[in-house]
């Protein structure tokens, strides 16, 4: 399979542990299937500071090829975290470059003859759903928690999030997503499990009971593996099953894939260590 993610990136500081790790829900995706063994590429875009430079060395790190990633002036992503007894606090988000990054034609044409593209934090304005359906790729998109969205006409996936059970609420999101054009609408609500809905059929798995260390990534893993397994022609039971089991391995290490954390660099301390104290 030849598959490409393109879309957001970023640092994840670690604050209490003095850990950093590369992430992104687009980078995280694209990791994922490197670890899977699959033909994987990423697109995506940094800032000309030292937090780029890091994004770079953790991507080739992980097999990963950066010269698929331009720079940009400004920021790169980055997101201080606070993580303690598996409790994640958000602290600081500097969003960075990618967020108004637009992929070039150049890239588009790379990626339209690939098995499949996911895209994930990308900016509105780049059209991006429109540009891939042109040109009869196979995609899906990642709409996060932002559920405000008119077409989703041309996504064979579109995966949410919904915060709480698989009641009326993720069941009535995923019903928005088929009548907006989904051919698959995926919902994933953490904890509670999740659910995929095509035409009027739904099917639903629960969560692996687990006590996490981060559910930094989860999500992102879930999606790499069910469309690995949606690609490969597998069932949406087992889709989600294995979905599932992927999600629930990032959440027993720190970082949103498998890799050697890092400590912080002194610089991004001082560039960031100002929004948030260090200290619980």
């Amino acid at each position: 399979m030849r598959m490409a993610a393109i879309g957001d990136n970023c640092l994840d500081v670690y604050v209490e542990q003095d850990l950093l790790t590369v992430g992104g829900n687009a980078l995280n995706v694209a990791a994922n299937w490197r670890r899977m063994d699959l033909d994987s590429r990423y697109f995506g875009a940094v800032g000309n500071d030292d937090a780029g430079v890091s994004v770079r060395s953790g991507v080739r790190r992980i097999g990963l090829d950066d010269t698929d990633i331009v720079t940009l002036e400004g920021a790169t992503g980055v997101t201080l975290i606070r993580l303690v007894d598996s409790n994640r606090e958000f602290l600081f988000e500097e969003f960075g470059v990618g967020v108004e990054w637009h992929p070039s034609d150049a890239i588009i044409d790379t990626v339209a003859c690939f098995d499949w593209v996911h895209a994930a934090g990308i900016a509105e304005g780049a059209n991006i759903r429109e540009r891939l359906s042109d040109r009869n790729v196979r995609f899906s998109v990642d709409l996060s928690t932002f559920h405000d969205f008119d077409s989703l006409a041309g996504v064979e996936i579109a995966f949410a999030s919904w915060n709480g059970p698989l009641d009326g609420g993720a069941h009535d999101l995923a019903a928005r997503m088929s009548d907006a054009g989904a051919l698959f609408a995926v919902v994933m609500c953490g904890e509670y499990g999740s659910l995929m809905r095509s035409g009027t059929e739904t099917t639903a798995m629960k969560a692996n009971m687990i006590k996490p260390v981060d559910t930094c990534g989860a999500g992102d893993s879930f999606i790499a593996s069910y469309i690995k397994s949606h690609v490969a022609g597998e069932s949406a039971q087992t889709s989600l099953v294995k979905a599932t089991a992927n999600a629930t391995r990032t959440c027993l290490h720190v970082g949103g894939f498998e890799q050697a954390p890092c400590t912080v660099p002194e610089g991004l301390k001082r560039s960031y260590y100002r929004f948030a104290s260090p200290q619980a």
